[in-house]
């Protein structure tokens, strides 16, 4: 009667690889064919590793920079730094030759806004030309002589809010900041940038240090280094797994089957991203080492299945091996790919590529076992698959598990306790992740952002957009400056104190902000008078600092900082490292001193880091959203495929037990949680449901052959325990080499799962087996 049931849900599948045997040349053929068509899509295929594709759209905060970003002209620079040996710092005649010729060099490039290009040969000081009132920037006339260059000198240091932005502290640095041309921001754009900058300034390194760092280039670095960690790290993958493949498989014909299967899925899944114009994203970048590991796990189990059967004289061994594994092969293949679907519920694009061609991939794989591999070993036949292997050859496994099988209860109650235990140190996980935490402490790029935090006030930016609520009356004697609040001293007064107490704040490397800058202006404007270095107290006054700051700097600075009407501001924060939790503190910090202080002033915040904030948290919370979702939709499957909710919460405890326990040793262990560690759980919970299942469907075929129920554990064990711990071997390393890269997330993530594959392994085969033991037989 079950069996009458389950008949027409597996008959597709099943007839699938009937005709595969049956007619083994077409079957052959057509998912090679299926690959050739997939292989011109690669030459379509195109990058995009920026962090611009993780951010969250429509979510209110990235609306709101977005606004910001357009209201005041406002754009995340790269920074093009140079640090001088010279005894008398960047105070010499050829490194400020240096940043004149690179300056104007920068300005020429077509993705590069002159006038956002800031740099002592850009920027004006308090001095003009003879006769006119047009003001020369610092270089201007170039200081050749020790006159020219102590007035220079005293130039530089008279604007105090120079030192830590352009000019170091210590005058041993400069720094030449870069603004994108608005709209090139893909990846593309700014990675081909990066390339020319860094190209542009290298002549220049025998002389100076020189470091291109800033949001920008953090991103742009941060994908190429882990595309190159991947071409160096998937084809270590792949050996091992192929040399796992060979021992395990005793068979070239074996191993060069798995290989092929990888080598097509990789083609099918990237060439058809290729076909649909969907970039490479972070997120799909490691899906090769997903599909070369996942790949191969199905095909481990058919290939030892079918050694026994050979050892066991098995007539037709090929048809047998489909007939008894086209089901969990199915259902594996299924499982893991709504483990992956799950990440269709990201409001990311990037998230969701990952969640619809990773499924796309395992799917291939399914049809690709239930094809090919069939075919195939028909036509080699049982000679060239190598030496079988017997039943007695798979008692290792069996005597292994034979302790935790002999006191089942004693088995459950043990893994009980150390799953709680583990669990225990959920109380503790935290969100926590940065740009800068995605370079190792010893890469280059970490170690020149670390050299230039140290040197200036930060490389990320913090931007407080301040809305004042429009004057009930216009301001009297102001000519052609509209009247705003912007221009009442009071206001001004706000914004100082707003901007003293952000200095005061140990997160926060530096401000700029309009009371700032105009307290600067009017004390340049008053001959230096150091008296003079605050917000005259009338709008009129104000109204002229204004036209007199615009007139010095530009419009466009003019604009970065108050708006043409008046009414809004921003005041930039600089920050050293402004990783998630430091920045989330200090942004509520931010908040309560608003509500407390700055009255009916709307505050909100733009910038990277305000992004990246943004962002951190939804990839978090949608990624661990992923793995209910996944846990549900697994769940439901394995529960209709076999009519029973019983055995669909039996397959998937000693995954969802794993998944629980990793979780409590990364709060143990204060591993946080991050855009990279959080995928861990849907990953683990793909793949790791496949054992249960795989070991399940084995116990079943074994329980029918024999009355106790421990015997029947204990040959479900003999049959499948091998398999299914050549795979966590295998998957296990394979994941495991992800700790050797330079990204410490990813090095994270492949401990994670490598962990979390060996805990399921486990629970899989000792726990699920020890509870299949306890059971009467039904």
């Amino acid at each position: 009667m079950t069996h009458n049931r389950q008949q027409g849900i597996r008959d597709p599948f099943l007839r699938l690889a009937q005709t595969a045997i049956r007619r083994p040349w077409p079957c052959l053929l057509v998912p090679l064919l299926v690959v050739a068509l997939a292989v011109p899509g690669l030459l379509r295929l195109q990058l995009r590793t920026d962090g611009g594709a993780l951010i969250p759209h429509g979510d209110p905060a990235i609306e709101t920079d977005s606004l910001v970003r357009e209201r005041f002209g406002l754009v995340d620079p790269i920074l093009v730094t140079l640090t001088s040996d010279h005894p008398d710092g960047i105070y010499n005649a050829e490194t400020l030759r240096v940043v004149a010729t690179l300056s104007e060099a920068l300005a020429a490039d077509p993705a590069i806004d002159p006038d956002r290009v800031l740099s002592l040969a850009t920027e004006r000081r308090d001095r003009v030309y003879t006769g006119t009132l047009d003001f020369r920037p610092f270089l201007d006339p170039f200081p050749d002589s020790a006159e020219l260059m102590a007035v220079l000198r005293a130039d530089v240091e008279a604007v105090d809010l120079l030192a830590g932005t352009l000019v170091s502290r210590d005058h041993v640095a400069t720094v030449i900041s870069v603004g994108l041309v608005p709209g090139q921001h893909h990846d593309r754009d700014r990675t081909a940038l990066y390339r020319r900058i860094d190209a542009l300034v290298d002549p220049f390194r025998t002389t100076l240090r020189i470091d291109v760092v800033g949001a920008p280039a953090a991103e742009t670095l941060l994908g190429v280094t882990i595309l190159k960690d991947l071409s160096l790290i998937l084809p270590f993958c792949i050996a091992t797994i192929a040399l796992l493949l060979l021992l395990g498989c005793r068979s070239f014909w074996g191993m060069a089957l798995g290989l092929a299967e990888v080598g097509g899925c990789l083609v099918f899944t990237f060439g058809l991203m290729g076909w649909l114009g969907v970039p490479v994203y972070l997120t799909t970048a490691v899906l090769p080492m997903i599909l070369a590991t996942v790949g191969l796990a199905d095909e481990i189990h058919l290939f030892w299945r079918y050694q026994q059967l050979v050892a066991s004289g098995e007539v037709n061994p090929v048809r047998t091996l489909m007939s008894e594994l086209v089901r969990p092969v199915t259902l594996t293949s299924l499982t893991t790919s709504i483990g992956f679907l799950s990440f269709l519920s990201s409001p990311l694009p990037a998230v969701r590529a990952f969640g619809i061609f990773a499924p796309l991939g395992i799917l291939f794989c399914l049809f690709w076992s239930l094809t090919l591999i069939p075919a195939a070993l028909t036509l080699l036949g049982r000679r060239r698959m190598g030496q079988a292997r017997s039943t007695r050859q798979s008692d290792w496994s069996m005597r292994l598990f034979a302790p935790a099988l002999r006191r089942p209860r004693a088995t459950l109650v043990l893994l009980s306790l150390v799953v709680i235990v583990l669990g225990a140190g959920t109380t503790r996980l935290f969100v926590q992740d940065s740009w800068l935490d995605g370079f190792g402490p010893q890469s280059a790029f970490r170690r020149a952002t670390d050299h230039v935090n140290k040197a200036f006030n930060g490389t990320h930016l913090l931007q407080l957009h301040l809305a004042f609520e429009p004057l009930a009356a216009p301001l009297e004697k102001l000519g052609d400056t509209p009247s705003g609040p912007l221009l009442v001293p009071e206001n001004l007064a706000l914004i100082g104190e707003l901007e003293a107490w952000l200095r005061d704040r140990t997160e926060v490397g530096g401000v700029l902000g309009p009371h700032a800058q105009l307290s600067t202006t009017n004390f340049l404007w008053r001959a230096r008078r150091e008296h003079w270095r605050l917000i005259p107290d009338n709008p009129p006054q104000i109204a002229t600092l204004l036209r007199r700051f615009e007139d010095v700097r530009g419009t466009a600075r003019r604009r970065e900082l108050i708006d043409d009407s008046n009414r809004e501001c921003v005041v930039t924060v600089f920050m050293k490292n402004a990783n998630y939790r430091d920045t989330a503190t200090l942004m509520g910090a931010i908040r309560d001193y608003g509500g407390e202080h700055l009255g009916a002033v709307r505050l909100s915040f733009a910038g990277d880091v305000a992004v990246s904030q943004a962002m951190i948290p939804i990839i978090v919370r949608s990624q661990v959203l992923s793995l209910l979702l996944a846990l549900g939709g697994a769940l439901l499957a394995v529960s209709l495929l076999y009519r029973s909710l019983r055995i669909g919460l039996m397959v998937l405890a000693p995954t969802s037990a794993a998944v629980l326990a990793i979780f409590g040793l990364m709060g143990w262990l204060a591993i946080p949680l991050g855009v990279a560690t959080s995928m861990f759980c849907a990953i683990t919970l793909g793949i790791g449901v496949d054992y249960a299942i795989h070991f399940h469907a084995a116990y079943r075929a074994t329980r029918a052959e024999h009355d106790s129920a421990p015997t029947a554990v204990a040959q479900a064990v003999a049959r499948v325990g091998p398999a299914i711990l050549v795979d966590t071997v295998a998957i296990s390393i394979g994941f495991g080499l992800l700790m050797l890269s330079q990204v410490p997330a990813n090095a994270r993530l492949g401990m994670l799962v490598a962990c979390a594959l060996i805990a399921n392994s486990l629970f899989t085969l000792a726990g699920l087996g020890a509870f299949l033991a306890r059971l009467p037989k039904k």
